[in-house]
């Protein structure tokens, strides 16, 4: 069954731009270099006001905790967790099975396209401002 693993980044000062790079080469070298996830995603919060200090997030999918255990050992993988180590981060990470209790709504075509826009119910009623950092208090019916 399909696993979706999810990590959270935290440093004790802001990472340089210089490793900021370094890390996400790292991330972005696995799909050639590993080869073992189904999906992986790599990012940093748009506005930080929600974070606790967590600066980055990875996503990734694996088809089942096998595979997930081999990437975790494979020599690629492992010389990111030094890097983490070296740059004194605490990770949160949180694994989970894709199945019809945690799948809440399906992807359309099974793939992330960029340009693609959510469905908003009502509009864009619920859209959050570009400088507004707080849900939107609800309208009364």
């Amino acid at each position: 069954m399909t696993l979706q693993h999810v990590v959270l980044f935290s440093f004790p000062r802001e990472l340089t731009g210089d490793e900021a790079a370094q890390m996400r080469a790292m991330v972005a070298s696995w799909p050639s270099e590993i080869g073992l996830m189904t999906k992986c995603r790599f990012g940093t919060d748009l506005t930080g006001a929600r974070t606790r200090g967590y600066g980055y997030l990875l996503y990734t999918e694996f088809p089942d905790v096998a595979t997930m255990e081999e990437y975790r050992a494979h020599p690629v993988h492992q010389r990111f967790l030094d890097w983490l180590i070296d740059h004194e981060c605490t990770p949160l990470a949180f694994d989970f099975y894709l199945g019809e209790d945690t799948v809440l709504m399906p992807e359309s075509n099974g793939a992330a396209t960029l340009s693609q826009t959510p469905r908003r119910p009502g509009g864009d009623a619920g859209r959050l401002s570009e400088r507004n950092t707080t849900w939107p208090k609800p309208t009364p019916p």
